[in-house]
């Protein structure tokens, strides 16, 4: 099942009543083979995950079970309502109602149905809040049992965000940390934590420097922006891998840790817009906004960071 289908099968649920449109799509799943079953709870933990953000969460009142019921709502509204939420954080306030979480066991009772076996399938991805590695910054504290391998990207101002890019290679750093193959590799460094660090510049040459403390190692990595420069979604989400692949290398360099694990199939992300295109005016940045959140997370040294803000407020990188 690629992406075309699962969006076409999701499209059931806005075509009956709920409780029909539910028992309509489990029909459905339950009439194809098993891979397809499970691939599609793949596609769903993927685009349920994408979405567990800071940024959308700040906006669904309720705590984690009812942000994970707004996720679900989101995807249960289809492609075109999803990417609008993906790229409009404030637009899930809509979906904040009990009730959605009942999508993620369609593919549970299709299978049970299908086969009269239990489901046992793991997603390459966990739907829980908190789970994308984009929290990891903001609570630290609270994953840092749980998790070995943490991403941090540097901003690209002067290229734009890359959804296709960035998408992937956090799906693939949650597959990472939670795949047991790597988890054994990582565990032989002795060390709590990873860190990797890139930053694509366009005024240094590409490199990366393996710095390791008492508990955890960073990876400081210049990349090269010419082929984040390009906008080709399937190239993006290869340079992704290929780019999490020369980091992790060079870890097993410095560190002496044995090869390489493979890196984890995941599926498809949905096609997302580039949230500005070459040539549009970039959004101005709320300096006092950016510093407010800088003294909550701590850290930081404010006095270095204000200026630097006010210079890209008023003259953004274009």
């Amino acid at each position: 099942m690629d992406e075309r289908s699962f969006w076409t099968a999701v499209a059931l649920l806005s075509a009956e009543e709920l409780d029909a449109a539910v028992a309509t799509l489990t029909a459905e799943l339950a009439g194809r083979p098993v891979n397809e079953i499970t691939a599609f709870a793949d596609h769903l933990a993927v685009v349920v995950h994408a979405i567990d953000t800071p940024a959308h969460a700040s906006f669904v009142p309720g705590g984690a079970e009812a942000f994970l019921a707004a996720r679900c709502a989101v995807v249960a509204a289809g492609r075109e309502t999803y990417l609008r939420v993906f790229g409009d954080p404030p637009a899930i306030a809509e979906f904040a109602s009990p009730g959605a979480e009942w999508l993620l066991a369609v593919p549970a009772n299709a299978f049970e149905r299908a086969t009269g076996l239990a489901w046992t399938h793991e997603p390459p991805v966990s739907v829980e809040t908190g789970s994308n590695p984009l929290w990891s910054p903001i609570a630290a504290d609270d994953t840092a049992e749980e998790t070995w391998l943490t991403y941090g990207g540097g901003l690209h101002t002067v290229l734009g965000t890359r959804p296709a890019y960035d998408a992937t290679m956090q799906v693939l750093i949650a597959a990472v940390d939670a795949e047991p193959r790597w988890r054994r590799w990582w565990s032989r460094s002795g060390l709590h934590t990873l860190d990797l660090a890139p930053l694509w510049s366009e005024g240094d040459a590409p490199g990366v420097t393996v710095r390791r403390g008492a508990q955890r190692v960073v990876v400081d990595a210049i990349m090269d922006p010419r082929g984040f420069a390009r906008t080709d979604r399937t190239f993006l989400r290869e340079l992704a891998r290929a780019d999490l692949l020369t980091m992790l290398e060079a870890v097993r360099s410095a560190l002496d840790l044995g090869p390489l694990p493979s890196l984890p199939r995941i599926p498809d992300l949905p096609d997302m817009p580039d949230s500005f295109a070459p040539g549009q005016e970039l959004p101005r940045l709320d300096v006092d906004e950016v510093v407010r959140f800088a003294e909550e997370v701590g850290g930081v040294d404010l006095e270095e960071l204000r200026p630097v803000l006010h210079m890209l407020a008023t003259d953004p990188p274009l």
